[in-house]
């Protein structure tokens, strides 16, 4: 599959670049170019129409990237240690990016991903404070704050991703985990997806525009470089909504 897909890749990244955040610094998928022959209102306007195709996630571009995702995969460290074998053997210039909560990134695993192939991490940490985890997640959450660190002493990419929970995870809980990947280093790339109540948390309420804008201005004073925020229709209901995200963040920083 990733042999066959190669042949259509419309944009070819950097290995720096193999990460979901890259993704919307090149097209927000909203297909109006392709459509109606003129840049979305959010467009970052950086590709030609030529370079947007149509797949099962929508329109968009074909970049050099097969991305495991969907659930934690690293418990099942051999299988996709293989795959990421197979790609680098069948492909010229793919990279190979795993989806993970950091759980199952043992030193081991890690260093057997590492020989593989595998060329960057989306890391998803839910909390900070142990207690939050383990309600959140039903485990302690010791080694995967330690996981960023040992996924970039190894050369790895890495992007990291949390949730902002409204009386779970906020602002203290963000912060805290911004901290941490400023120390390891201010450019890499954070997403902070807006909660929407589903499943069992079904009580929990979305956050506010505010509180979205609040946090992004909080972790940019940190120190952070390349902070995006996620699952903005949760929060940004209005043109008037939009209009104050915009002048508050700016387009850049809508992922």
């Amino acid at each position: 599959m990733a042999k066959e897909y190669e042949k259509y890749v419309t944009v070819w990244e950097h290995r720096e670049k193999a990460t979901m955040w890259h993704a919307t610094d090149l097209c927000r998928s909203c297909g109006s170019c392709a459509i109606y022959g003129k840049y979305g209102w959010l467009c970052p306007e950086v590709l030609e129409t030529k370079d947007i195709v149509l797949s099962p996630q929508g329109l968009g571009p074909a970049r050099n990237i097969m991305a495991f995702t969907g659930g934690d995969l690293s418990c099942c460290a051999d299988f996709y240690g293989q795959a990421a074998q197979q790609i680098k053997k069948n492909c010229k210039n793919m990279w190979v990016l795993v989806e993970t909560n950091g759980y199952g990134l043992t030193s081991q695993n890690l260093d057997k991903l590492k020989e593989s192939g595998v060329d960057s991490f989306w890391l998803d940490i839910k909390a900070y404070d142990k207690e939050i985890y383990k309600k959140l997640c039903g485990t302690n959450n010791e080694w995967i704050l330690k996981t960023p660190s040992e996924i970039i002493r190894r050369d790895f990419i890495l992007e990291v991703l949390t949730l902002f929970i409204p009386e779970w995870v906020e602002d203290e809980q963000i912060a805290k985990i911004s901290r941490l990947i400023f120390d390891l280093d201010p450019d890499i790339p954070l997403t902070i997806l807006a909660f929407f109540p589903a499943y069992k948390m079904k009580n929990s309420r979305s956050p506010t525009l505010s509180d979205m804008v609040r946090i992004y201005h909080r972790t940019k004073e940190i120190g952070l470089n390349n902070v995006k925020l996620g699952n903005c229709g949760t929060f940004a209901k209005s043109k008037e909504d939009w209009d104050r995200l915009l002048q508050e963040v700016g387009k850049e920083a809508i992922g």
